[in-house]
């Protein structure tokens, strides 16, 4: 039977404590908020940058329920911040699993949806250690960091090794019919404590999630970042992509800080040997 192996490996990855791989080792993480007995204060304000923008900075993962860690590092919070009236909250294998009738395909999608389901999602790019869908790279259960600056904000997800770039420098989005790229071509602005993202230019019929909901090289992407508090971050992300989907949606990912770790090195291709066992 064919299986999502990609991801079975990527789990595997994470039940394997930091320290066994001989990775950095725990250094406190700098300028961390305390309660009086000395606890992460994961409650307290935002930080912000020496520019007065909140400071997005720092290593993020997805959250996956009440006290939920990943691969490890301290400071899970339990809280999501999402308001009762906030988008629907994706999950990793369906991004639409908290709509009532689900995303809205249209009638090609669906159709390419359940065909990469019944195929066991074995065409997957994660499964194939290539770089994911971006709503798959928010959901990914393997952490990512976030270095802001004034001109541009990079995104390092330690899944697959992915490299992101948002340019707040005042540039446009391109208007020249870009070349698509994986990541597409990103753009920021502030809305009050809010960084709003706009992205085009992705590449045609990639994975939203692990089932297979595609978004095609139509898609405009606008991704809302805001860090609720030092421990928190809501993303509400809005797909508009009338080739794949009827109508605009948007969901909401948590995510939550992680203290007194770092990234590892996490290069799914080297020596890759799974993909030879796919069945045709």
């Amino acid at each position: 039977m064919r299986t999502y192996l990609g991801t079975m490996a990527c789990l595997s990855v994470l039940l394997v404590p930091p320290s066994v791989g001989a990775q950095w080792p725990d250094y406190p993480t700098p300028g961390v908020p305390r309660t009086p007995d000395g606890e992460p204060d994961l409650g307290s304000p935002a930080p912000r940058t020496p520019w007065g923008a909140p400071d997005l900075s720092g290593i993020w993962e997805s959250r996956r329920g009440p006290g939920g860690r990943g691969r490890g590092g301290r400071g899970a919070d339990a809280s999501t911040g999402a308001p009762a009236d906030g988008p629907p909250l994706a999950t990793f294998f369906d991004a639409g699993s908290n709509f009532e009738d689900g995303l809205p395909y249209q009638p090609w999608a669906r159709e390419l949806r359940a065909a990469r389901m019944a195929d066991d999602q074995k065409d997957n790019p994660d499964a194939h250690c290539l770089p994911m869908g971006f709503l798959q790279f928010h959901l990914h259960p393997q952490p990512r960091k976030i270095i802001q600056t004034p001109e541009v904000t990079v995104i390092l997800y330690e899944g697959n090794y992915g490299v992101r770039q948002i340019f707040t420098d005042g540039r446009p989005l391109p208007d020249n019919d870009p070349q698509p790229w994986w990541y597409g071509y990103s753009i920021g602005t502030w809305d009050g404590d809010t960084l709003v993202v706009e992205t085009i230019g992705l590449r045609d019929l990639g994975w939203l999630d692990v089932y297979g909901s595609p978004f095609t090289d139509e898609a405009k992407v606008t991704e809302r970042f805001t860090r609720v508090n030092y421990g928190t971050m809501n993303i509400d992300i809005t797909v508009d992509d009338a080739r794949a989907y009827t109508e605009p949606f948007t969901v909401r990912v948590v995510h939550q800080v992680m203290l007194d770790t770092d990234l590892i090195e996490f290069v799914c291709l080297e020596n890759e040997q799974s993909s030879q066992y796919y069945d045709p």
